[in-house]
């Protein structure tokens, strides 16, 4: 009889780690800092492949983070400050029938597994987030409880029984005391403050990747639009630019003026010959420029125009080219193209004298 005692101790021993076994719905991933849990079993500082039970109070310091892996494929991650606990967790094969987390503080990230959407139910302090296949971050503050969606959908009651659905990637919305308020993580009003207002999404480096869902980018400012809207087109301005005529190109350097000048003629008005006049025109005195030399088109300088180095009675050279449309009639002129014969020079050279 002497061996009763000590019979029924190792009994309730094997007895009480069944039931622990029974208890346990996960296993730790990956953890650092400082998250504790007390409730479900020995009280223990959370790292690596620690196993999680049922009623299990997980709570983190400013810089706790713990990623934990349930079952049924569930994943959480508690993040700083949060004080989460499981609450309620019935498993069938491998998926669960229901899995209740109540948070009241901090933040921390709920991926659902592969349980069934109404399994899976989040209490908060100020009303409950009912899961249908979903990614989301909760922060709980003395506003109220902050959620920012990530993938798929949720349905966000308050007290009250007011709620709202949720189903766009990067939306908002805030559980407080008024009900049930929706806006966009990236809005001008809400944008610099959800940095700080959901360190998990803004920061995924320290996360395994299984527990990332690529959220930061719901803080920038070009994330204006949900993604089931597409931004507007506007092909106005595309067949503008294709059909509309092309503006003529003004040359800076053409010697035309942009504007006439008070004795010239008006644009409409028909432009003045560009014969010569039959007056013969003064020579050039020697050893001064004359008066029309550097006028474009004019490749005479005022002297007769004759080929390349051809020299005249008055002991002036012809230039390299004859004025484009100058009349035969005037001397030493050559009615001809540039470069053409050099015998009308000359002959309206021998004319003259």
């Amino acid at each position: 009889m002497r061996f009763a005692p000590v019979f029924i101790i190792l009994l309730l021993s094997i007895v009480g780690s069944t039931a622990s076994l029974a208890d346990k719905v996960g296993t730790t991933v990956d953890a650092s800092k400082t998250v504790k849990a007390t409730g479900g079993s020995n009280a223990r500082i959370l790292a690596s492949k620690t196993s999680i039970f049922r009623n299990d109070r997980l709570r983190a310091n400013s810089s706790g983070n713990a990623q934990i892996r349930l079952v049924d494929g569930t994943k959480i991650v508690v993040g700083p400050n949060a004080d989460v606990k499981i609450d309620d967790f019935v498993i069938t094969g491998q998926t669960v029938s229901k899995l209740t987390v109540s948070a009241t503080r901090g933040a921390f990230r709920f991926i659902s597994g592969r349980s069934k959407s109404s399994a899976y139910s989040i209490r908060t302090p100020n009303g409950t987030i009912g899961v249908r296949g979903t990614a989301f971050d909760v922060t709980i503050t003395p506003q109220g409880t902050n959620v920012a969606l990530l993938r798929g959908t949720i349905e966000a009651c308050d007290r009250s029984g007011r709620c709202q659905i949720v189903r766009n990637r990067c939306d908002y919305v805030l559980i407080g005391r008024r009900g049930v308020k929706k806006d966009r993580l990236n809005s001008d009003s809400l944008r610099n403050r959800s940095k700080s207002l959901f360190p998990l999404l803004v920061n995924e480096s320290n996360l395994n990747k299984q527990f990332r869902q690529s959220g930061s980018g719901c803080t920038v400012k070009n994330a204006r639009l949900a993604p089931d809207r597409a931004p507007e087109q506007q092909p106005r301005n595309i067949f503008r630019a294709l059909f509309s005529p092309r503006q003529p190109t003004i040359n800076l350097n053409s010697p035309e003026r942009s504007s006439p000048e008070p004795n010239s003629p008006q644009p409409n008005s028909p432009e003045p010959s560009n014969s010569v006049s039959n007056s013969p025109e003064p020579a050039a005195q020697p050893g001064s420029e004359p008066a029309s030399a550097g006028v474009p088109n004019n490749p005479g300088n005022g002297n007769a125009v004759g080929n390349a180095g051809e020299k005249f009675s008055n002991g002036s050279r012809g230039n390299s080219s004859n004025a484009p449309g100058q009349s035969s009639d005037s001397p030493g002129r050559s009615g001809s193209s540039p470069g053409e014969n050099r015998q009308a020079g000359n002959q309206a050279e021998r004319r003259n004298n």
